[in-house]
């Protein structure tokens, strides 16, 4: 009979462990053919998000969809609910999407920005394009320790010309938090598939067949010292 107790402190010590690893505070796979509650489109308008019933990022059906009047020229934003991360240290931000540009000179940005309120947008990591982007998974990971606010709204942009622009195809958006380990310092990631969201306690995404992952065959950081991407499979189809 004494067994039971050690068995259950072994049990709550594996737990507590597994708990320390961080958490997902931000999961969507896009399942709905609508944007969830909390979820919001801002910026410039002629630019239509909208949820599609296809897989040109990588994963499962549905995704995010944008595409831009031939006449817009601005920057667009997809805003996410509040997300609260007060008590973590650094965030590992996951996203999958493809870009479809046309033929000619697009020279324009996309990127990741925060907000505490409506429009107060700071940038915290972009790219500029100058022509289409292969089916890619980006894991990008921040220090929290210089922001102001940790509780904040984040934002896929796009700011550009809509006439270079066929559309941008977005999945699995993830933020993974944590705190640091003991030396101060952030836990390597799942550098194998980039797959953030196995290091938590939440194995699933919203939706049929939830919790399968697309299996990713290159390995690159980007030019950005934060930002470390996995590359998809070439071609959209």
């Amino acid at each position: 009979m004494r067994r039971c107790p050690i068995v259950l402190f072994l049990l709550f010590l594996t737990l507590e462990v597994v708990a320390q690893r961080g958490d997902v505070v931000l999961c969507e796979g896009f399942f709905s053919p609508w944007l969830e509650e909390g979820w919001d489109v801002k910026g410039d308008e002629w630019a239509v998000w909208y949820i599609s019933n296809s897989a040109h990022a990588g994963c499962k059906s549905r995704e995010l969809q944008m595409v831009p009047d031939i006449n817009f020229a601005g920057t667009t934003r997809l805003v996410s609910p509040m997300v609260e991360l007060h008590k973590y240290d650094y965030i590992y931000f996951q996203f999958n999407h493809f870009f479809d540009a046309c033929h000619g000179n697009i020279n324009a940005v996309i990127g990741v920005a925060t907000a505490q309120g409506e429009n107060d947008w700071t940038t915290i990591w972009s790219d500029t394009l100058m022509g289409s982007i292969d089916q890619s998974q980006y894991l990008l990971t921040f220090d929290m320790q210089e922001w102001g606010n940790k509780d904040v709204h984040f934002c896929l942009f796009f700011s550009g010309e809509g006439q270079y622009v066929n559309s941008w195809y977005i999945d699995n958006i993830i933020i993974f938090a944590a705190k640091k380990n003991k030396y101060g310092k952030i836990d390597e990631s799942d550098e194998d598939g980039g797959f953030i969201a196995s290091l938590s306690k939440i194995f699933t995404l919203k939706g049929p067949k939830a919790g399968s992952t697309t299996t990713f065959s290159s390995f690159r950081r980007s030019k950005n010292k934060f930002a470390r991407i996995v590359e998809g499979r070439k071609g959209r189809r």
